[in-house]
């Protein structure tokens, strides 16, 4: 598991104003034109990029993110009248740039150390003397990303589980978009979102893309083994967004425990996938009985699981939305407890199938680095 993305926030009351002044004097910006409603670029020497019609006016205007670079590591920033902002993969600073699995303190999930190395790296390139170490507690912190790489033995298999994830719609998932081998969660949410993806494929396609200079120089070259290693790697990530950082995570962001991040990113994909069990139709009635609540009206443990089960039942032969949309509110979250406490996952009840994914996925093994990668490998070749 790792720290795939951070974003960074310092108010610029905490910096030099004459610091400050130069990057905004040296930033592109980007403007809002009424006429057109269209985003227009404008160079550092205040030249538009583009001719544009500026009858309408300027709806508004702010800085441009820039990409800061070495030799093989990136981040971006972007400094405004109000903030800095410095956003990117902790990995792409740490070690060789590699973040498929990374190194240091964000394999560690330790968000101080991501956030005080992106600081000290952002302020090394650009010379601003930015606040870290004991004084990074000024900074504030507005996204997450927490990713875990799951080896399921081959590519056609990393698929299957992606079209499984697909169909999965229920309790906080709603499929919001998808794209080639990726599938994403309410990717507009500020509290949380998902994302599934085939690792190997992303990475085939960044070296692509480098290979006809669409990109530049990337942060690190993976070569053909690791390409085809890769191409074996389901890859889960969390984004833990800024209403989360702001109501939900329950202490200041640098007090956050790695034990926190692993819980929030199982609790989100755990209730997808559901147990480890294969259930048969008797097997889930069965388990229902046991699981259903002794309500204090009385109401009789199989009065409760028959209901549960005529729901599992319906959603089976009508699906899941039709199912939503004829039966009563309460009802339906009820008996939703209930098939969930029973062992079931939202990607079981949204296909009214119990899904071989669980089993793909709690049999799959995490894989913290490369060379765990080719041990697992060997040994599922062999």
């Amino acid at each position: 598991m790792l720290i795939d993305w951070l974003s960074l926030k310092l108010p610029t009351d905490n910096l030099d104003f004459e610091d400050v002044r130069k990057w905004q004097d040296r930033q592109a910006r980007v403007l809002r034109v009424a006429a057109g409603k269209s985003t227009v670029g404008v160079s550092e020497t205040g030249e538009p990029l583009m001719l544009i019609d500026m009858h309408g006016g300027i709806e508004w205007e702010t800085a441009a993110w820039d990409s800061v670079r070495s030799d093989s590591h990136q981040l971006a920033f972007q400094v405004t009248a109000s903030s800095i902002r410095i956003q990117g993969s902790p990995a792409r600073v740490l070690g060789d740039g590699d973040n498929v699995f990374s190194c240091g303190a964000a394999a560690a999930l330790d968000l101080t150390g991501c956030a005080i190395r992106m600081i000290s790296f952002i302020s090394q390139h650009t010379g601003i003397d930015l606040p870290n170490g004991c004084a990074v507690v000024d900074w504030s912190v507005t996204r997450v990303d927490v990713t875990e790489n799951l080896y399921l033995g081959s590519l056609p298999a990393v698929r299957q589980a992606l079209t499984i994830l697909r169909d999965c719609e229920g309790g906080r998932y709603r499929v919001s978009q998808q794209a080639g081998d990726s599938v994403y969660w309410s990717h507009k949410s500020r509290l949380r979102s998902g994302k599934a993806y085939a690792k190997g494929a992303e990475l085939v396609n960044k070296m692509v893309q480098v290979a006809k200079s669409k990109i530049d120089t990337p942060t690190v070259i993976y070569s053909l083994e690791k390409l085809e290693l890769a191409n074996s790697l389901l890859r889960l990530e969390l984004k833990l967004g800024a209403q989360y950082w702001r109501e939900r995570s329950g202490c200041k962001w640098h007090e956050v425990k790695p034990d926190t991040l692993k819980q929030e990113w199982q609790s989100y994909f755990a209730r997808m996938i559901g147990g480890a069990e294969i259930m048969s139709e008797n097997d889930i009635y069965a388990r229902l009985l046991k699981v259903v609540d002794v309500k204090p009206n009385g109401t009789p443990k199989e009065t409760q699981a028959k209901a549960a089960f005529s729901l599992w039942c319906l959603i089976k032969s009508e699906g899941w939305q039709k199912s939503r949309d004829i039966t009563n509110k309460a009802t339906w979250y009820r008996n939703l407890k209930h098939l969930h406490n029973a062992g079931l996952s939202d990607a079981d009840i949204s296909r009214g199938n119990v899904v071989q994914l669980r089993q793909k996925v709690l049999e799959a093994t995490p894989v913290t680095s490369w060379e765990e990668l080719r041990h697992v490998h060997y040994l599922h070749a062999a």
